[in-house]
């Protein structure tokens, strides 16, 4: 997994992209802060490569790492709030976002939602 990371990174994720006054710094190399969008099963299985990403080491891919879910419907918890919980990871609710310019990447699996263009712009 941190192979492909690493070549899209070499690629051009995150290079020569400015931050507005206010905003953290984008880093240009791993460990990257991460926002992920997520709801289901499917997207849980993301949510679970990065945390195991999030592992003290060398080639270490993710420092920081936030979850965007969906409010539960009918009273069904949703597969990545549940796994977020339990890894104690800080929780937003659709539409709230936390303070995103705190992020150097975003990730979006499964997520059931449309994602305004402003918000696409923040993440390289």
């Amino acid at each position: 997994m941190s192979a492909r990371f690493l070549r899209a990174w070499r690629g051009g994720w995150g290079r020569g992209r400015a931050t507005a006054a206010g905003e953290a710094p984008r880093r240009e190399k791993p460990p990257w802060r991460i926002l992920f969008f997520g709801t289901d099963h499917f997207s849980a299985e993301i949510l679970r490569a990065l945390q195991a990403a999030r592992v003290p080491r060398p080639d270490q891919i993710v420092d920081h790492l936030e979850v965007v879910t969906l409010p539960p419907s009918h009273s069904k918890v949703l597969p990545v709030k549940k796994y977020a919980e339990q890894l104690q990871l800080p929780i937003h609710i659709w539409p709230d976002v936390g303070a995103r310019e705190n992020f150097d990447v975003g990730v979006v699996a499964s997520f059931g939602r449309l994602l305004s263009e402003d918000l696409i712009r923040k993440f390289p």
